[in-house]
């Protein structure tokens, strides 16, 4: 009963947290970096670069994922998930804003297309084309400082053992079908509505963070029985929830300051207490 009660609970955990690191990394920060990645030669094909430049610009943006995803290595479990999460499809969001923003303040029509690509219609020149670059190298910095890894750690953690296989496969199987749907989606907006693309995947971005503010508890440093509780009804508000203070951690300590105190009934309540940690 209480394996079926956990399968039961990690299921509909997983269907809480599933959508936001699937969604939000796919139909949202997916739509944002995939645009950028899959479709940064169009764009800055608008910021005026082409040829080998375009080419070796748009090569660039792969050297800065590689370096900052390696980075957030060293810090994820200190700061904790939902601060990479908010902050940054807020820092995303900002970038697409801008981007779109200058395009649509700064772009002129281009009928028949930018070099004859009839998807890329609009075109900036001069410090417009360079506030495009820059952003578009900016956001690709901060979805890999942020959200590229922490989508996959924390879509992990919401599942027990026993569904966490499952549930990562399913994952797996939406990320490679939204990322197909946005390569098909990307070029004819680009066409139809051009600059206001980006404008759409910045206001995701910005829902993607209020709804990690609202729905998503802090899974860091946490054991899976106390991610049980986060999501369990009656559970922490989620935006009460900090990385660490697991309860399991407490009773190690407390055993551990026991026996510290040595003696004989110091060493016997530690074991009783060693004994209770290990079965809470």
């Amino acid at each position: 009963m209480a394996t079926a009660f956990w399968c039961k609970r990690k299921y509909r955990g997983a269907l809480r947290a599933s959508p936001f690191s699937r969604v939000n990394r796919i139909g949202v920060v997916g739509q944002n970096h995939d645009v950028m990645t899959y479709y940064v030669v169009y764009v800055f094909q608008m910021a005026h670069l082409s040829g080998n430049i375009n080419l070796i610009s748009s090569g660039v943006q792969y050297a800065l994922f590689f370096v900052f995803t390696s980075i957030v290595f060293f810090f994820i479990d200190k700061t904790g998930r939902r601060p990479l999460l908010i902050y940054g499809a807020v820092g995303m969001g900002i970038c697409q804003f801008v981007v779109g923003g200058v395009l649509g303040s700064y772009g002129s029509y281009v009928p028949g297309g930018v070099g004859g690509n009839e998807n890329v219609i609009i075109q900036v020149s001069g410090g417009p084309s360079h506030v495009v670059i820059a952003f578009s190298y900016l956001l690709i910095i901060v979805y890999a400082f942020t959200l590229a890894p922490v989508a996959w750690v924390y879509a992990a953690e919401v599942w027990s053992l026993e569904t966490r296989a499952t549930g990562m496969a399913w994952a797996s199987v939406a990320n490679w079908i939204f990322n197909f749907s946005l390569g098909l989606f990307v070029p004819p907006a680009f066409h139809n509505i051009s600059y206001k693309t980006f404008i759409i995947f910045g206001v995701l971005c910005f829902g993607a963070a209020i709804q990690a503010f609202l729905f998503y508890p802090e899974t860091a440093r946490k054991s899976l029985e106390e991610i049980e509780v986060l999501f369990s009804r009656g559970g922490p508000r989620p935006w009460n929830t900090r990385p660490g203070h697991s309860l399991l951690d407490s009773k190690i300590a407390q055993v551990e300051d026991l026996q510290r105190k040595g003696g004989p009934s110091g060493a016997k309540f530690g074991n009783i207490a060693q004994s209770e940690g290990l079965k809470g």
